[in-house]
């Protein structure tokens, strides 16, 4: 590889890990997103007219994937090689276009397992850049906000056993570690969407957190090998003209 294309390629990559850093918050909330629209309309009876809404939010967030995962292609260095370590992003992309085959469950079921490994993904990338405090607060703000808006939709339900603020706190809480001890359970449809990204984000945050702790328990520690810069790679080109000037 000569300097010039060493160049290339660095720039290349500088390029491409600044719109991954960019866009990885709102992937991921539009991943988290997914969930919901993905299973409520298999686990409850919606209208025609949630239907719709639910296939237009469906479009739209597989169009920001699409145009995402195209920028990031476009300014990757090594395009075939970006594609084969990214398949969950082609799978957000390719799986729609598969709709005209029938196979609706089973395309709901494979995007969903596309979505939960890119949740887990980014969430793990966050995790190790981030640190732990980081996760953490994602896992707070999961609990506070989904056991609001379940209290929100369960309060006035006359089935609901969820009727006060506390019930839908602990509920989220038991819901997003997993546990279920099924004291309580919401049956709207809303709040069985909230449950179902609760219990979907639990696996991943936790899973993804106890792998990392185990690869920070596990790791010897080494020093890390020292990537050449952009400007070690300028100074070194200077020399190969000044020495090919000097013959």
């Amino acid at each position: 590889m000569t300097v010039r294309e060493r160049f290339r390629v660095e720039r290349s990559e500088e390029r491409l890990t600044r719109i991954e850093r960019a866009t990885e918050f709102p992937l991921l909330a539009l991943a988290l997103l997914m969930v919901p629209l993905l299973l409520l309309p298999l686990t409850t009876d919606v209208s025609e007219q949630a239907d719709r809404w639910f296939l237009i939010a469906d479009y739209c967030i597989w169009g920001a994937f699409t145009v995402a995962f195209g920028t990031k292609l476009l300014v990757a260095p090594d395009r075939w090689r970006y594609v084969r370590t990214h398949p969950f992003e082609v799978a957000m992309v390719v799986l729609p276009f598969l709709r005209p085959l029938r196979l609706m469950r089973l395309l709901t079921l494979l995007r969903l397992a596309a979505v939960l490994g890119l949740n887990t993904r980014i969430i793990r990338s966050f995790f190790l850049r981030r640190g732990t405090a980081f996760v953490v607060a994602c896992l707070l703000v999961a609990v506070v906000g989904g056991g609001s808006l379940v209290f929100a939709a369960e309060q006035n339900h006359s089935e609901s056993e969820i009727t006060s603020l506390g019930d839908s706190v602990w509920w989220a809480l038991v819901t997003l570690t997993t546990v279920g001890y099924g004291d309580y359970a919401p049956v709207t449809p809303v709040g069985r969407g909230v449950a179902s990204f609760l219990m979907i984000f639990g696996i991943a945050a936790l899973s993804v957190t106890t792998a990392s702790v185990a690869t920070l328990m596990v790791r010897e520690p080494q020093q890390p090998a020292r990537t050449p810069t952009l400007r070690d790679l300028r100074i070194r080109q200077r020399q190969l003209r000044a020495r090919r000037y000097a013959r």
